[in-house]
């Protein structure tokens, strides 16, 4: 058996060891979901096992909360193999108040297309399609909840660096990206205290949300460099940043307006970016969206998404979902077409299959995106 068959087999023999123990002892509630995945992007393709399991202990009356959340995943070529942990976190509730501490994950926003305000969690790319696993942020976090709005205050003392395993590397560039030396603005590097607040609220139709990140910057940008045997390299660089957010969305019968927005100041000058557009609600089953992308930036922007239009619709089935979308750039007329559809089979597994292809001319991205690669993925997950 190999090294790496050694460690995955290993690293799923611990993490469920770990959940049976704590689900016996603790009398928790749990779950649990296996999944097969393979995808395809062009000649290449990786295959990959997941397990992601939860348990969540409640005892004082309510009062404290135990909430563990392992990821182990492993692929036959050991690359991508991870064990990690969503969520690691204790709570205590007392009144209006709430402390947390530990691994978390945190979503903030509201649009359809890209979240601008969602930026507690470091982002794990290795996953399939274009999507991320969002990972745990050591935090310790207080919140109180009053008749004027829901106010969180984090602090964060250690900053997660992205991984770029296996062809989540070359999706960057042609140019490999060695994150082993990663460049930090900050002297403090990845022990630098960061922090963020954020305001939500309520008002009939309307929900608000106003926030602030003060710290090191969860997407990297990257520069010029060599690894060990002199080859040419790209390595992440991470800035510190002071990023203002909004996020807003307004309910009216079977219409969703949204907008999110935020203002930072990268080394290279502050700018603006801001996504927001529409939902509309044909019935319980089906739903369309429009929305627009803007980076003030313009051609500068190291995004793909500086003057975008993104398309898409939903359709709920009886025994799954299929969802569909476009992003087209308004000055080059690249497009990205996306299709996802998730099939229940049976009470206890689901099949996913997602499809995504890039038409147009790579030469007018930006330096980095991944936006134009083709790909193909499918998983199988059952739940426990």
């Amino acid at each position: 058996m190999s090294t790496a068959v050694r460690v995955g087999v290993r690293a799923f023999g611990v993490a469920a060891l770990a959940l049976g123990f704590a689900a016996q002892g603790l009398l928790a509630q749990w779950r649990a979901e296996v999944t097969g995945e393979g995808r395809l992007f062009g000649p290449a393709y990786e295959t990959a096992l997941v397990l992601d399991a939860e348990f969540q202990h409640t005892w004082d009356r309510g009062r404290q909360i135990l909430r563990v959340e392992p990821y182990v995943r492993w692929d036959p070529s050991g690359e991508r193999n991870r064990i990690d942990f969503v969520e690691l976190a204790w709570a205590y509730f007392w009144e209006r108040w709430e402390l947390k501490a530990g691994l978390r994950e945190v979503f903030w926003g509201v649009s359809e297309s890209r979240h601008l305000v969602d930026v507690i969690n470091q982002r794990d790319l290795v996953v399939g399609g274009q999507g991320y696993l969002k990972l745990g942020q050591p935090m310790l976090a207080l919140a109180t909840v009053q008749s004027w709005g829901t106010v969180e205050f984090i602090l964060m003392p250690w900053f997660r660096e992205r991984r770029f395993d296996g062809r989540a590397g070359q999706l960057w560039s042609t140019t490999p990206v060695d994150a082993t030396q990663p460049v930090y603005k900050s002297g403090a590097r990845n022990t630098r205290l960061d922090w963020a607040i954020r305001w939500s609220h309520t008002v009939g139709d309307w929900d608000f949300g106003l926030s602030h990140l003060s710290g090191t910057r969860r997407e990297p940008g990257f520069l010029p460099g060599e690894d060990a045997s002199g080859r040419a390299v790209l390595v992440p660089y991470y800035d510190v940043v002071d990023q203002t957010g909004v996020d807003v969305q307004w309910t009216r019968g079977n219409w969703l307006w949204k907008l999110e927005a935020v203002t930072l100041n990268p080394t290279t000058g502050r700018y603006l970016a801001a996504a927001g557009g529409l939902e509309y609600a044909f019935a319980d089953y089906f739903s369309v969206f429009a929305e627009y992308l803007f980076d003030s930036r313009g051609s500068a922007a190291t995004t793909s998404f500086a003057d975008d239009l993104f398309v898409g619709a939903r359709l709920l089935l009886q025994d799954g979902q299929l969802q569909g979308g476009a992003f087209v750039d308004r000055e080059t007329s690249n497009s990205v077409l996306r299709l996802a559809l998730t099939w229940r089979l049976g009470s206890s597994a689901t099949l996913a299959v997602e499809a995504g292809s890039f038409l147009g001319d790579e030469s007018l991205e930006p330096a980095f995106a991944p936006r134009q690669h083709d790909y193909l993925s499918l998983a199988v997950t059952r739940y426990f």
